[in-house]
């Protein structure tokens, strides 16, 4: 606007200039006009004032040259200023153009972002709803079990009752001299099928204990050849009656322990068993006992047919039946490796099975010297 006001005044100044030299000139070309029709010639002072006039003439036109010239620069200059003036216009127009199809590109995706953000918020209005359903499922579902595991405890408990009252009717019975061979057949059964019962119980509350609380360990010193010597007497006989042998090895006879050995007891009973259980008559089971640093390593590996990759996936959930069969027609009832699982755990250790089939299985269990309970 600055611009635009001295180019206007600069017209007008020039306008005005302009007129007066043109009403200058037109004069001076009147008294030329007027010189020319005296017939007398001029004296000296009028020859002399036509002399100044002559050079107010050239004085004139010069300051008419000089200022056309000057008119022409001025022109040319403000031209200049004017297409200068343009192209920032233009310049300033795409610039604007510009800002508007961002602003507008911006508004398309503030659009966007908004019905996107209105989206997530439906979405998660969704995901709370579910969430709450399935918090109130959950509780359900832990009322349930809560509910499943206090009515296990009782069957176990009331169970173990008869139970333990046929076992003593079967001992007072046997002790009659008079029995004949079927009798006592009949009789060994019927103290196996108690026998069943009875592991059953006690593998159904441990499971229980272990999954309701933490329990407490009643740990106690003692040697490990003193644990070995009393747990491998117990299978004398089974090992005998399918002709197996166990071969012990390893840096176990200077080894103190102190931790919960009835613990201990059922995770090498359990391990002990599955690998007479899932072996063929006149197999071996190997025992190696190692201590490593603060820990001991006990590895259980028999000679039966090996454990599939798909079976060691599932092998420590309860009441999992895998594909291989006890090959004696053994009992089980599919909770030993998860309760060699809990135990372990709960010795503050963890297992490992390394199996192949039709190469055995090899169960590695890490336990600490010295338990502890927590607290």
């Amino acid at each position: 606007m600055f611009v635009s006001t001295i180019y206007t005044l600069w017209h007008i100044a020039l306008d005005t200039l302009l007129l007066w030299i043109t009403r200058g000139y037109v004069a001076l070309c009147s008294d030329l006009d007027d010189l020319a029709q005296r017939p007398e010639p001029p004296s000296l002072d009028e020859y002399a004032r036509t002399t100044d006039e002559n050079f107010d003439l050239l004085f004139t036109l010069l300051a008419i040259f000089c200022l056309a010239g000057l008119y022409l620069i001025v022109k040319q200059f403000f031209r200049r200023i004017n297409i200068q003036r343009k192209v920032l216009q233009r310049k300033v127009d795409q610039r604007t153009q510009e800002i508007i199809r961002q602003k507008e590109e911006l508004q398309t995706k503030s659009e966007e972002l908004q019905k996107a953000y209105e989206e997530i918020k439906i979405k998660n209005m969704a995901i709370e709803e579910a969430f709450a359903h399935l918090s109130t499922s959950y509780e359900k579902m832990a009322d349930l079990n809560r509910e499943k595991d206090g009515m296990m405890s009782v069957v176990a408990h009331d169970l173990r009752t008869p139970l333990n009252n046929i076992e003593g009717l079967i001992q007072l019975v046997s002790m009659d001299d008079n029995l004949n061979e079927e009798q006592k057949e009949y009789i060994a059964k019927i103290r196996t099928v108690v026998g069943r019962g009875n592991e059953m119980i006690r593998d159904l509350l441990d499971i229980n204990k272990a999954k309701s609380m933490d329990p407490q360990l009643k740990i106690q010193s003692f040697t490990m050849v003193d644990f070995i010597t009393n747990w491998k007497s117990n299978f004398t006989k089974p090992l005998a009656a399918k002709n197996q042998s166990l071969k012990i090895s390893g840096k176990y006879k200077e080894l103190n322990m102190k931790t919960d050995q009835g613990l201990l007891s059922r995770i090498m009973d359990n391990l002990m068993s599955n690998a007479m259980k899932f072996s063929d008559a006149g197999k071996n089971v190997y025992l190696d006992i190692t201590p490593v640093e603060e820990k001991v390593r006990i590895t259980l590996r028999d000679e039966g047919p090996g454990i599939s990759s798909a079976d060691q996936k599932k092998m420590f959930k309860p009441f999992t039946r895998l594909s291989a069969r006890p090959t004696a027609g053994e009992h089980s009832n599919g909770l030993g490796l998860s309760i060699i699982k809990s135990l372990t755990e709960q010795l503050g250790g963890r297992i490992i099975v390394k199996s192949k089939l039709g190469s055995g299985t090899a169960f590695e269990i890490l336990i600490p010297q010295t338990a502890k309970n927590k607290t």
